[in-house]
């Protein structure tokens, strides 16, 4: 049997259209998905089906071909491509394009093609990872955050993405520890959470009543001039501070809990809320941390994923939440990718969820389509 591909298509062209169904109905197990801009950033924003390749004509996104240039990057795997039809996107010049609308270039342009090199991976240098900062490289997308009883969306955590020249959309984890190894966290995090305010006061945002999660590690957030530099962001922006997250990350373990203790108190003391990021077994000390002047916990995503078909993650979630919950902390569940998960989380008494299920990571003018296609009556 052939491998079914699932491909989405947007175009009000009716000859781009009729080539791409014919090339489709030649390749044995292709579908075709027509739509328009917004309902694409909708499918591609949640846990939908896979789409294998995403078409797309420039006049027909709506000012919003950036968007899905974006989303079609979080939302692909290897195995998944975006192609422009008729014209390339001029700010991406990495984003292949079917030029001529007939069938054979379409289906040529369909064919399975060989992985992309290990180039990609090299390692970068502190010069490239410094032209990154000072540039236009560095982006940031936004993560719903929803209380699972009511299903309210109640927060966005801002992720920082490095849309490479080359090497194509990278996520953290290809460049943020080589980042932080370089010693440019605190330039990373002052910029990702300068871009995450400008956006929550911008008008795609504004008004929505969401906080606004941004991730620190530990190393930064015992710097008091980062945190000082953090106040002024916020300041300028106009953001109430308690519509403001910051979120201890597992970079590195904490050693050192009189120390931590300092930074939290001066955040609280602000008005800031700050949460336990990747909650597991493996963290050490956590009994110490959730001590500790926080605000809430977030479950490692993977140990969430896991519990549902292994009872001695349930066992340790178990024990997590209650230990929250005895601190008066509430919990997030990260990772929640399926209808079973939400359950589960529910079931044991975590307060809100985030995961693919809810929304993949979004760039900021995807946000008010996911919000208008979430708060649909429909569960999830």
């Amino acid at each position: 049997m052939a491998v079914e591909r699932n491909l989405l298509l947007v175009s009000r062209s009716p000859r781009w259209s009729r080539v791409v169904h014919q090339a489709a109905a030649a390749m044995d197990g292709w579908a075709v998905s027509p739509c328009g801009a917004r309902d694409a950033l909708a499918r591609l924003a949640g846990a939908g089906p896979h789409y294998t390749h995403l078409l797309v004509e420039g006049t027909s996104a709506d000012g919003l071909l950036n968007a899905l240039i974006d989303l079609a990057a979080e939302a692909s795997g290897t195995d998944t491509e975006m192609l422009m039809l008729g014209a390339s996107a001029d700010s991406r010049p990495h984003i292949g394009v079917i030029r001529h609308a007939n069938t054979s270039s379409v289906r040529e342009a369909l064919m399975p093609r060989p992985p992309l090199s290990g180039a990609i991976n090299v390692a970068m240098q502190p010069t490239e990872l410094r032209d990154a900062l000072a540039g236009s490289m560095i982006e940031t997308r936004y993560q719903p955050i929803v209380r699972i009883a009511d299903r309210r969306p109640t927060a966005l955590e801002a992720l920082a993405r490095l849309n490479h020249p080359e090497r194509g959309t990278l996520l953290p984890d290809r460049f943020v520890p080589q980042i932080e190894d370089a010693g440019l966290a605190p330039e990373l995090t002052e910029l990702v959470s300068d871009r995450a305010f400008a956006d929550m006061t911008g008008p795609l945002l504004a008004g929505r009543g969401l906080a606004i999660t941004v991730n620190f590690p530990l190393d930064v957030l015992l710097t008091p001039s980062a945190l000082r530099r953090l106040e002024a962001q916020r300041l300028a922006a106009g953001i109430p501070a308690d519509q403001v997250v910051v979120e201890l990350t597992e970079s590195r373990p904490v050693e050192d809990f009189v120390a931590l203790r300092r930074p939290l108190e001066y955040l609280r003391n602000l008005g800031y809320r700050v949460a336990i990021d990747d909650a597991g077994p493996a963290v050490p000390g956590l009994a110490r941390l959730v001590e500790l002047p926080f605000t809430s916990l977030k479950l490692d995503k993977d140990l969430v994923q896991q519990s549902v078909d292994d009872p001695a993650a349930t066992a340790a979630l178990r024990g997590m939440i209650a230990l929250a919950h005895r601190h008066g902390l509430p919990v997030v569940a990260e990772g929640v990718e399926t209808a079973l998960i939400w359950d589960h989380m529910q079931a044991l008494g975590v307060a809100e969820a985030q995961g693919f299920l809810v929304a993949r990571p979004l760039p900021v003018a995807a946000v008010p389509v996911w919000l208008d296609a979430w708060l649909q009556p429909a569960l999830p």
